[in-house]
């Protein structure tokens, strides 16, 4: 099984989910692995890449889903590397690099114009 990161969590509060993103492709292949886990997967937010079939997806899963969520995830590269997306494993790495430090500056700067005097922050990713 290939090593992949092809996710990263997002703290985020409350906390009655887990709030991730993943790299996807515009066909949802992930989401039969999902299916397979027996787990349920909320998608908020697709963000599509003009370039390329690849699509970064803000999603929210259940605590108990979490195990599974991440085993499917786990199991993604592979299931991409099958079918023909043999450059999965680059763009995710260049991808989520980029996309992590985006969300974490964008939450950083939203937390400071709404508590300009709380010291108290929690970190942005778990």
């Amino acid at each position: 099984m290939t090593t992949v990161r092809n996710h990263f969590s997002i703290a985020k509060a409350p906390a009655l989910f887990c709030w991730y993103a993943y790299i996807d492709t515009v066909d949802c292949l992930a989401d039969s692995l999902f299916e397979q886990e027996g787990i349920t997967v909320r998608k908020v937010q697709e963000f599509e890449n003009k370039v390329n079939y690849y699509t970064l997806v803000i999603c929210k899963v259940l605590p108990w889903h979490r195990e599974g969520f991440l085993k499917a995830l786990d199991k993604l590269p592979d299931k991409m590397c099958l079918l023909g997306f043999r450059d999965y494993d680059e763009f995710c790495r260049e991808y989520l690099d980029y996309s992590e430090n985006w969300l974490v500056e964008k939450e950083m700067k939203s937390r400071e114009r709404g508590k300009a005097g709380d010291n108290t922050l929690s970190p942005c990713l778990q």
